[in-house]
């Protein structure tokens, strides 16, 4: 191996690599993890819209009764509109594997 003006030894050169395979899986963890929360908040955001359309429809019923009472939805049994903005969040779960994984990575050096 050449000289590039940085003595690094054998081993700080494997723990480097050690460590930057661990930091490229946790990136990918973490960006799987956006994802799956960003497609549940799209979700949530649908469903919200949905709502609020039904809502609206029932407080203005549009003039032609006929189609518009075959194709409407009883609400009642889905979750009620002031409800949806409160939504949490549990990644402690994740949070706890990922902190463990990051813990055991320390571990082995």
């Amino acid at each position: 191996m050449a000289d590039s003006g940085c003595p690094v030894s054998k081993s700080e050169l494997s723990a480097l690599l050690k460590e930057q395979r661990q930091l490229k899986a946790t990136e990918t963890r973490l960006k799987s993890m956006i994802d799956k929360i960003n497609n549940h908040l799209n979700q949530l955001l649908v469903e919200e819209l949905q709502l609020k359309s039904r809502e609206l429809d029932h407080q203005y019923p549009s003039s032609s009764a006929g189609p518009a009472m075959k194709t409407s939805i009883k609400t009642e049994s889905l979750v009620p509109s002031d409800e949806i903005n409160q939504q949490e969040l549990n990644l402690n779960i994740q949070h706890t594997k990922l902190m463990k994984s990051l813990e055991e990575s320390e571990e082995d050096e």
